[in-house]
C-alpha cells in the first residue's frame, strides 16, 4: 500500500468519525483544483447540460500506482500525469497516446504545472525528495532542479505570463508551518518567501496575475499582492480547506474543503458571495477541479469511484459519473472547458467530453 492509500485510509476512517459528530451533535464541524483557464468564447459556448451529458472518452491504463497529480496544457494539448510510482507521464490528450516518461523523483508526485506555451513542465516530489524540477516538454530533458529539501510539495502554480513560478512546501523541521516560495521559472533563483502558520495545501493565481490564493489545512484563504508581500485580505472557509481556483475572468474565486463545502469570494473585496452548495453530506472528498467557466465544479467522492458535478450557479448536483476502476485522486479540466481528465488509485486515467460531440 502506498503512502497515499494509507493517508487516505485515515482520512476515511476521520470522515466517519465526522459524519457521527454531525448526527449527535448537530454541530458542524492535498492536490490542486485545476482550473485551466482557456479561450473564453469555447468556454461561454459551454452550457452546463453539456456536462449532464458527459461520455467517456477512453480510459487508460497509465501508471504502476496513485495517479495523484494532473496538468493540462493551455492549448489542451497534452496531459501530464504524475504518480506514486514516482514517474511523470505526458500524453497526446486528444489520441491518448503516450509521448514519453519523466523520472528522477526519489517519492510519489504530489504536484504539476505546464507553463502557459506549452515548453516547461514542472514537478514537485512526496516528503523524502522534496524537489521541484523543471523539464522540457519537447525533449524530456530536465533543466533545472530548484530545491533539494525534504518536504512535500502539495501545490504548484505559474503565473499567466509563465515568468514566476509558486510553491508550497510542508514537511520534517517545518512543524505545523508552511513555506510558500515564488521563484524566477527561467532562472531559478528565489524572489520571495512567505511563512503561514498551518498547512497549505493549495496554491492559485489569478488570471492577470496579480493577486495569488493560498489555501491552508485551518480553513483560512491568504490573498497576496505577492510582488510586494502584502496581505490583501485574509479568509475563513468554515472546514480544512481542500482546494481553490479563479475563474476565467478573475472576478471569482472559488473554494472547497474536505467535508465538501463550497464558498464562492470576490477577490478584490474578501467578500462571501454564495455558498451554493450549502448543506452536503460530509464526506471525504478526494479530488477537485473548476471548470474555466466559474460554473461547474468536479467533485471526486471518498473511496467509492464516483465523481458528481455541480451547477455552482444553483448549487445542484448536475449528473454522478461512475465506472472507475479505483478510488479517484485527481481531476483535470481542459483550457477549452471540453474536456475533464481524472486520475485514479489503481494507475488508471479516464478522459471525459461533453456530450454534444
Amino acid at each position: 500500500m502506498s503512502r497515499r492509500s494509507s493517508s487516505y485510509a485515515v482520512f476515511v476512517v476521520l470522515t466517519v468519525i465526522t459524519v457521527l459528530s454531525v448526527i449527535v451533535t448537530n454541530v458542524p464541524r492535498s492536490h490542486s483544483l485545476s482550473p485551466n483557464p482557456g479561450n473564453a468564447a469555447l468556454i461561454a459556448a459551454t452550457p452546463t447540460q453539456q456536462w449532464q451529458n458527459a461520455k467517456l472518452l477512453r480510459n487508460i491504463k497509465g501508471h504502476a500506482d496513485a495517479v495523484g497529480a494532473i496538468a493540462i496544457s493551455q492549448d489542451g494539448q497534452l496531459l501530464a500525469t504524475g504518480s506514486d510510482d514516482q514517474t511523470i507521464k505526458l500524453w497526446n490528450l486528444n489520441t491518448g497516446q503516450p509521448l514519453r516518461t519523466f523520472s528522477g523523483h526519489s517519492d510519489q508526485i504530489t504536484a504539476l504545472a505546464i507553463s502557459p506555451n506549452a515548453e516547461i513542465l514542472v514537478s514537485g516530489g512526496g516528503i523524502e525528495d522534496g524537489s521541484i524540477k523543471l523539464w522540457n516538454l519537447k525533449t524530456g530533458e530536465l533543466i533545472n532542479t530548484f530545491q533539494k529539501k525534504e518536504g512535500m510539495i502539495p501545490s504548484l502554480a505559474i503565473t499567466p505570463d509563465g515568468k514566476t513560478l509558486a510553491s508550497a512546501r510542508r514537511g520534517e523541521g517545518l512543524g505545523f508551518v508552511s513555506e510558500i516560495m515564488l521563484w524566477n521559472l527561467e532562472t531559478g533563483k528565489q524572489l520571495l518567501q512567505f511563512d503561514i502558520e498551518n498547512l497549505t495545501l493549495s496554491l492559485a493565481f489569478s488570471p492577470n496575475g496579480e493577486l495569488l490564493a493560498s489555501g491552508s489545512e485551518d480553513g483560512t484563504i491568504h490573498l497576496w499582492n505577492w510582488q510586494s508581500g502584502e496581505i490583501r485580505h485574509i479568509l475563513q472557509h468554515p472546514q480544512s480547506l481542500r482546494a481553490l481556483a479563479f475563474n476565467q475572468d478573475g472576478k471569482v474565486l472559488v473554494s472547497e474543503s474536505f467535508a465538501e463545502t463550497i464558498n464562492v469570494w470576490n477577490p478584490q473585496t474578501g467578500e462571501l458571495l454564495s455558498t451554493p452548495v450549502a448543506n452536503p453530506k460530509p464526506v471525504f472528498v478526494n479530488a477537485l477541479a473548476l471548470h474555466p467557466s466559474g460554473n461547474i465544479l468536479a467533485s471526486a467522492l471518498g473511496p467509492y469511484g464516483r465523481l458528481g458535478l455541480w451547477n455552482l450557479q444553483t448549487g445542484e448536483l448536475m449528473t454522478t459519473l461512475t465506472g472507475f476502476s479505483g478510488s479517484i485522486f485527481s481531476l483535470g479540466f481542459s483550457g477549452d472547458g471540453q474536456i475533464l481528465v481524472s486520475g485514479s488509485n489503481d494507475g488508471a486515467i479516464a478522459i471525459w467530453r461533453t456530450g454534444d460531440q
